[in-house]
């Protein structure tokens, strides 16, 4: 374990990098030009993202790694609608993701057409995120913190290919998405079977008003999948083994997996408060690790602007655990996040410090992000 020394000498470094960061983006040139549309499409709106980023400290949770700077994303989208009522996005990602990699290339991240013309029952066909787990769907520029839970990466669905049935109900009050998808992953338009992955979510808003001077609402929401599988990796941490007369582990699930999650989420004025709860049960047909493996998760996340609009404070607490049988792989984490909007989400820099405790040697590990984000 590195510290409070340690720690605050990576906070002037992620602090330093992050001016760094700021002095580039101040430098660049900007470009400005016409796009004619090569279709018939009313509308057309290209757009990109951007995330610089950069590691310090200890390893913490299994997706980081050693001290680093890099990008997270960069991203190019297109958008537009037809007046048939249909719309459609398409984006594509420069770069590889927040394990190391190398060789980077371009990867579709979304692609998408949507019929709009019922607000009630919105028809979306292609890939694009499915309907589980709130944070897993809240847009990545627009995150509190600079990566998503533990819990979030390792058991929601991310991007699928397949399509989805969804609307707005009771004044916008109620909303839900019901989809069957490939279930194998994004960027992957095989089936390892011939049936698909169901998922499902309902959000409702029970309450909306004022508070503290200003708008309030308080939402909840609930979701869930089932789905049969022949060949997908999950994670290393699971212990799956689909080839059991093997001597080496594949780290590959067959079976079947059921998946439910809870989440809440109150606003009003420069406060927010968001609480998820996300288990997976597993059922590999190997029999390894065990018959039944069950996984779960929460975190509690609360967020406050100190300078309206400018600065603003996150604390955060997060659980994973992997097995439920393996006490010892246990992990959380406790998070403080400070974000200064320049331009909104549209150019913001951003700085987390993550202690991470874990059932295993070291028991505590710092870790520290800085991230500095232009949306164009």
């Amino acid at each position: 374990m590195r510290r409070p020394v340690l720690v605050s000498s990576l906070l002037a470094g992620s602090l330093a990098a992050c001016g760094y960061f700021l002095l580039a983006a101040a430098a660049g040139a900007q470009v400005s030009g016409t796009i004619k549309p090569a279709g018939r499409e009313p509308t057309l709106t290209i757009g990109g993202l951007l995330q610089v980023q950069a590691d310090f400290g200890d390893r913490g949770d299994p997706r980081f790694a050693n001290d680093r700077f890099y990008l997270r994303r960069a991203r190019l989208n297109a958008t537009g609608k037809f007046l048939e009522e249909l719309d459609f996005r398409l984006e594509m990602d420069l770069t590889g993701n927040l394990g190391n990699a190398t060789g980077l290339r371009a990867q579709l991240t979304d692609g998408f057409i949507n019929w709009n013309r019922y607000r009630e029952a919105n028809v979306r066909v292609g890939q694009f995120k499915t309907g589980f787990g709130f944070e897993q769907l809240y847009p990545d520029p627009r995150l509190l913190t600079i990566e998503r839970t533990l819990v979030n990466d390792r058991l929601t669905l991310s991007r699928q290919i397949g399509v989805q049935v969804g609307g707005e109900l009771l004044d916008q009050r109620v909303t839900y998405a019901v989809g069957a998808f490939n279930g194998n992953g994004v960027n992957n338009s095989a089936n390892d079977d011939n049936r698909f992955l169901q998922v499902g979510r309902l959000t409702a808003l029970p309450w909306r008003g004022s508070m503290f001077g200003g708008p309030a609402t308080w939402s909840v929401g609930v979701d869930g999948y089932s789905s049969h599988d022949a060949n997908i990796a999950p994670g290393t941490e699971f212990g799956f083994d689909s080839t059991p007369a093997t001597a080496d582990r594949d780290n590959i699930f067959a079976g079947q997996r059921d998946g439910v999650g809870v989440d809440t989420q109150f606003v009003s004025g420069r406060f927010e408060l968001w609480v998820e709860g996300l288990k997976t049960t597993w059922k590999p047909t190997s029999l390894k690790p065990r018959s039944k493996v069950e996984s779960e998760g929460w975190y509690v996340q609360a967020g406050a602007f100190v300078i309206p609009q400018r600065f603003q404070v996150v604390l955060k607490s997060e659980s994973f655990d992997p097995r439920k049988d393996a006490a010892l792989d246990r992990l959380s984490t406790e998070t403080l996040g400070l974000n200064w909007y320049l331009k909104g989400h549209d150019l913001k820099l951003m700085a987390d410090y993550l202690r991470v405790h874990s059932g295993r040697e070291p028991k505590e590990q710092d870790k520290l992000l800085a991230r500095l984000q232009v949306i164009f």
